[in-house]
């Protein structure tokens, strides 16, 4: 059961999805109709968009799910501390907009003085999930059987801790100025990619067994999985940056875990009359994903796309037709079951997702010969424009569901 103190984070982190939704339609229509004179940089705009995507939505909306269905799993309170948590986490994460909007990565002139603002928001960020582990540990230690959401949850912050440290690279390197493209690059993916695909995919899949139960017979894998998703950051590392053999390294790893994944989706597809709205659109996405990795072992194919529109395309899938649809069906579930209304929101934001994502295929291959880039930057732009209405309904709706649910919960946070 959510309290109702969980139920207000889960609505900050759905406004911060909005807020990252709407910059997103600002970048997709200003590549066609031109940027206004107060939004120029857009590098700048692009690292504000993904990184409260990355801080504000999906972090602050697992770390909340997680609160919420630990104590069953563990048969304890919470930790006092939580909300405080919380809440840092939350501020932070809206803080690093403006921050990496000013210059991205960059350093901003504050007066007198030149700062790294983005990799400062970052670190800050940074420093709230540390206290979220600290608390995770305190609740969780000593636990005789440890259920499979919480294996899932243990390994799922073991690979946000090591994905921390490219952020604390990237710092460094900021600080001490040094002009190393490979490090820079190899930083920057240990942190970012590492971070979606290790923290956000085995913590999502703690919450999605933990809502449906874990089936009672057979195996699925929890550190096998964490292990093979460690070295698959590599591969976003332009390919002229990245030695092959790190790239054979990391694609046969890449392969491995998407069969792993695969074993758990399958799994989950077994028990889809258990599974909240949403989620036939999300497993799309994750059978895209885990096509991705299988082609990337096919010889040229990871140079040959690697980088460019078929990258956005491909982030795009993992982090919104995968993540975030598979949050916001979870958030449906647990927060607004039963909701008439959630049936037209959910064919928006479907209709937007898989517009925005056909334009970007259409775009990283160019097809069909002929047709001009700037069709297909329209229909990105107007499938964006479908995706932030959507998720603003849902925040409404979530917004009225939070003020009219019940004040009290059988576990408490502090």
């Amino acid at each position: 059961m959510l309290s109702q103190q969980m139920r207000w984070f889960l609505v900050v982190a759905v406004g911060a999805l909005v807020l990252a939704a709407w910059t997103g339609v600002l970048m997709r229509f200003g590549m066609v109709d031109g940027f206004p004179t107060w939004a120029q940089n857009f590098g700048a705009m692009r690292h504000a968009h993904s990184h409260l995507m990355y801080f504000g939505w999906v972090t602050l909306a697992l770390f909340a799910l997680i609160w919420a269905d630990l104590p069953r799993h563990t048969g304890r309170s919470l930790p006092r501390g939580v909300g405080v948590q919380m809440a840092l986490t939350a501020v932070m994460a809206f803080l690093s907009f403006p921050a990496f909007w000013a210059n991205g990565y960059g350093l901003t002139a504050i007066g007198s003085v030149r700062l790294p603002l983005g990799s400062m928001a970052a670190t800050f960020n940074g420093l709230t999930w540390f206290i979220f582990v600290a608390l995770y540990v305190q609740a969780t230690r000593g636990l005789a059987v440890r259920p499979l959401a919480v294996q899932l949850w243990d390994w799922a912050l073991a690979l946000l801790l090591l994905a921390a440290l490219g952020a604390v690279g990237l710092v460094a390197l900021v600080i001490t100025r040094v002009e190393q493209p490979f490090l820079q690059q190899l930083f920057l993916h240990q942190f970012l990619d590492l971070f979606a695909v290790g923290w956000f995919g085995l913590a999502l899949l703690g919450v999605m067994w933990s809502y449906i139960g874990a089936p009672t017979r057979g195996w699925l894998p929890t550190f096998s999985l964490a292990l093979l998703l460690a070295p698959t950051f590599l591969l976003g590392v332009p390919p002229t940056l990245l030695p092959t053999t790190l790239f054979w390294v990391a694609a046969p790893a890449n392969a491995g875990a998407a069969f792993l994944l695969g074993w758990h989706g399958l799994q989950l597809w077994r028990q889809r009359a258990m599974l909240p709205n949403l989620l036939w659109l999300a497993g799309g996405g994750l059978g895209i994903v885990l096509a991705a990795a299988a082609l990337l072992l096919w010889p040229g194919v990871w140079q040959e796309y690697a980088g460019g529109q078929m990258r956005i395309f491909y982030l795009h899938v993992l982090l919104l037709m995968w993540v975030s649809t598979a949050l916001l069906g979870s958030l449906e579930a647990r927060c607004l079951p039963g909701s008439r209304q959630m049936r037209w929101i959910n064919w928006l934001w479907t209709a937007g997702v898989l517009v925005m994502i056909g334009a970007l295929l259409g775009l990283g291959l160019a097809l069909p010969p002929g047709l001009p880039q700037v069709a297909w930057l329209r229909a990105a732009a107007w499938g964006s424009l479908g995706v932030a209405i959507g998720a603003s309904l849902f925040w409404l709706a979530l917004l009225r569901g939070a003020a009219t649910a019940p004040q009290r919960s059988p576990y408490a946070s502090d």
